[in-house]
């Protein structure tokens, strides 16, 4: 690996730090170095708070004049929740700027670079861009296809049962399988289920067992009929419901009326609500029309030793898995990216 690689390397391992929390924005890092030493570092910890760069600047103990910074994503040059990165850059006279990705967010998507190269530093860009882009795929996903990344999950009986035949889900999952889940869970900003495992599962949804934040859960009952006493609506914690027609607010739990083809219009819904990434975690119904609308992006199958020999077929069957995981000594964990459909 070159310098610039080894550097970056160090930037995007601190970037990962921040997963599960800063949802919508982005996986970044940030390393100031100053003579071939590590001067300072940063990450961006919570959404909300500052970023990276400014992260990493608050980190040193002496000045960054002249200093090559090291950072995961194109550093933003607009006004948000925090003041723009670039004239930060600009402001502390560092020499040269060493960027990942280009940030495909069109409020930045160049601009930052361009006010960095106005002030007369080097920058330098592409610099182990792949990583970068994996790290950030729902981020990249959702800006350059206008939805969120979709990541389907469900668990199955080593013969190929999803539940038995009353419907009645079985526990698949074991100890380990469950915490990966759940980090799953922090890793999507929004998580979601069809009404029917609403119901038979009375679910809560959430992160529990895994470090993070808990997903916006989502549940898609196109003619309202999931019952009062489910979890889902009798919580403190807040929940939309997609429905055909059918749309009011009852303190956080919220109705939208999202017309006969809710994939279709629960996509728009995201986009325009800046929803980026999914993990559908429904039955076979909701799994296969999530696939059949070319609305899969990732599948995961937690696969158990367990066999049902009789019960309702899991979706995918004949699905090629890419990655098979063993976990504990009874589970699979089995996937398959992109390209599904």
């Amino acid at each position: 690996m070159t310098k610039d690689e080894i550097w970056m390397q160090r930037a995007l391992d601190l970037a990962k730090l921040g997963e599960g929390r800063v949802a919508p924005n982005p996986l970044v890092g940030c390393v100031i170095v100053q003579d071939d030493i590590v001067i300072g570092e940063g990450y961006h910890a919570q959404f909300g708070g500052p970023h990276a760069e400014v992260n990493a600047f608050q980190s040193l103990k002496q000045s960054a004049k002249w200093a090559t910074v090291y950072v995961t994503l194109e550093p933003c040059s607009h006004f948000g929740k925090t003041p723009p990165c670039a004239d930060l850059l600009i402001r502390e006279q560092v020499r040269r700027v060493v960027i990942c990705n280009v940030d495909p967010n069109p409020m930045v998507a160049g601009k930052g670079i361009q006010r960095l190269l106005q002030a007369g530093i080097e920058v330098d860009v592409a610099i182990l861009e792949q990583a970068g882009a994996e790290i950030n795929q729902n981020f990249f996903h959702y800006h350059m296809k206008n939805r969120p990344w979709i990541t389907l999950k469900f668990a199955a009986s080593a013969d190929g049962f999803i539940a038995d035949e009353s419907g009645a889900p079985v526990h698949f999952s074991n100890e380990i399988s469950k915490q990966l889940v759940h980090k799953l869970r922090t890793q999507h900003q929004a998580i979601l289920i069809g009404v029917n495992t609403a119901e038979t599962d009375n679910p809560k949804l959430d992160a529990r067992f895994w470090p993070g934040n808990n997903p916006i859960r989502i549940v898609l009952d196109p003619t309202n009929r999931m019952r009062q006493d489910r979890t889902l609506l009798q919580d403190e914690f807040a929940l939309l419901i997609c429905t055909k027609d059918h749309a009011h607010v009852d303190g956080n739990k919220q109705w939208i009326a999202l017309g006969d083809d809710l994939l279709a219009g629960l996509m728009k819904y995201c986009q325009k609500e800046g929803i980026q990434s999914i993990l559908v975690e429904g039955g076979t119904k909701t799994l296969e029309a999530f696939y059949a609308a070319g609305l899969a992006d990732t599948i995961v199958q937690i696969q158990s030793k367990v066999s049902l020999k009789k019960g309702i077929k899991s979706p995918f069957q004949d699905l090629s898995w890419e990655l098979m995981e063993q976990v504990g000594p009874d589970n699979r964990w089995l996937s398959a990216k992109e390209n599904l459909s």
